[in-house]
């Protein structure tokens, strides 16, 4: 179970776990900090000398650099794409289990994002139990009680997202059992 319409829950996990993705980046901009002044030094060195040798190591310095830059832009491309395959293997498992996708709180604006939820889960169920009267009323042999079951689940929804709309001016706060 866990908490509705508290925001103090999700912000105090997320603060205590690891924050791996900060220091990577550190590591990531120092390493080619490093590799920038490689490459500079070595550019200056082979100017300045103006060796054969002072070339072929800047030029290997550059190369290095070049392989760095390569290798970062892969691992930000692979991190995307597996990003992008967690979100569609968990729609992909909503579905599965009759659970609504996913929808993102920053389109339906801050505070309403709950309400809309659970008003869009109560249309969903309106339209699934509908179907059950339909099929049921279009059978040769429609059981009745099928019937009466869906027709007050539709009541009792309707009259739940009634009210929801009537008290959307205080916060929603409550227990989702899953």
């Amino acid at each position: 179970m866990q908490p509705i319409g508290s925001s103090n829950a999700h912000t105090a996990a997320s603060a205590q776990g690891p924050r791996t993705g900060r220091t990577a980046l550190w590591g990531t901009v120092i390493g080619l900090a490093v590799l920038v002044v490689i490459f500079a030094v070595a550019l200056i060195q082979a100017a300045h000398s103006n060796s054969l040798l002072g070339w072929v190591l800047a030029g290997i310095a550059l190369g290095w650099l070049m392989l760095a830059v390569w290798a970062l832009w892969m691992v930000h491309k692979a991190a995307v794409f597996g990003r992008e395959q967690m979100r569609q293997a968990q729609e992909q498992l909503r579905a599965q289990h009759g659970r609504a996708p996913a929808t993102s709180a920053a389109a339906a604006g801050p505070g309403q994002s709950l309400r809309d939820e659970k008003l869009a889960h109560g249309m969903q169920v309106i339209l699934v139990q509908s179907k059950v009267v339909k099929e049921q009323l279009s059978s040769p042999d429609p059981d009745a009680e099928h019937v009466q079951r869906a027709l007050e689940t539709i009541d009792m929804t309707a009259a739940n997202g009634l009210r929801s709309l009537k008290d959307s001016g205080t916060p929603v706060s409550g227990t989702v059992e899953d």
